[in-house]
Formats: C-alpha cells, structure tokens, sequence
C-alpha cells in the first residue's frame, strides 16, 4: 500500500478488512483490562514505526502532518471513526 492510496475516495482495497481487525484489537483489550488510551498509545506507535519502515520518514511524517490537520479540523464531539 502507498500512502497516497489513502486519498482514494473509498480507501485501499482491504481497508476495510483491516480497521475491522484494528477495532476488534480495541474489544480484546477492554476484555483483558488494558485501558483505551494504553491500546491508543501502542497502535499509534507500531503505526509509526512500521510506516516510516515501509514508505520512509519524510513520507511518514508528512502523513503525520495530514492527520494533524485532519484532527484540528474534526468538530468537539465527532463520533470514533470521523477521520477516515
């Protein structure tokens, strides 16, 4: 997958797969105990980690930066899911 391919309309073909196993991870950590800002903190970092091993750190920090804004611009009160 190339970070561009996130502009994509619909996303990725498989994007869709993948969040549904991303919060299905979520689910298994309130099951065992490990609270959501822990479970948050992990997958943001191995995301970082794994993205500037496959698309580079300028490529990923830009990326980063794209999400900042998106975040910014998302209105208080927005329900989980409103950045994708």
């Amino acid at each position: 997958m190339v970070i561009e391919d996130m502009d994509a309309p619909d996303g990725p073909a498989g994007f869709a797969a993948a969040l549904d196993l991303v919060r299905s991870l979520w689910a298994d950590g309130r099951h065992e105990g490990v609270p959501d800002r822990l479970v948050a903190w992990a997958m943001m970092v191995e995301s970082v980690d794994r993205l500037a091993a496959l698309h580079g750190p300028s490529a990923t920090a830009a990326l980063l930066d794209r999400l900042g804004q998106a975040v910014l611009d998302t209105p208080p009160g927005a329900s989980p899911g409103s950045l994708q």
